[in-house]
């Protein structure tokens, strides 16, 4: 498990942000199995080959409760269990082919990716161009 207040890379294309716009759109978090780098295993995420094949939007997301257990939003304070996100570290070990692995860093986001989830993800990160 990977604790609250850690920070967890996502790579995107940052062809995800028209000009302007400067929040990031919750369809980027929809993955059940969300794939991430942690931070404390990935000191240099401007390397990840994440990267160099066109990734250099670096989203940082903090791990939180308000992630970890998303509350219904048409019902104030309830967690509702189904949206749960289990937060773990997931290493890749070396496929042949694969230009993403080994990956030491690899961590999940795993579970059901409601509008809640998705929300909590986005109003728990920033990001920066690389």
């Amino acid at each position: 498990m990977i604790g609250n207040g850690e920070k967890l890379y996502r790579y995107a294309d940052p062809k995800i942000l028209p000009e302007g716009q400067e929040e990031l759109p919750v369809s980027i978090f929809n993955d059940q199995e969300m794939s991430c780098d942690w931070e404390k295993l990935q000191s240099q995420p401007e390397n990840s080959p994440h990267v160099h094949s066109g990734r250099t939007l670096l989203i940082s997301i903090e791990v939180c409760d308000e992630i970890r257990y998303p509350q219904n939003p048409k019902r104030t304070g309830e967690f509702v269990a189904a949206w749960e996100q289990e937060i773990l570290h997931d290493p890749l070990s070396h496929e042949e082919g694969n230009i993403f692995t080994p990956n030491d860093s690899h961590s999940l986001i795993r579970g059901k990716k409601k509008a809640a989830v998705t929300t909590a993800i986005r109003n728990n990160s920033s990001f920066k161009k690389l």
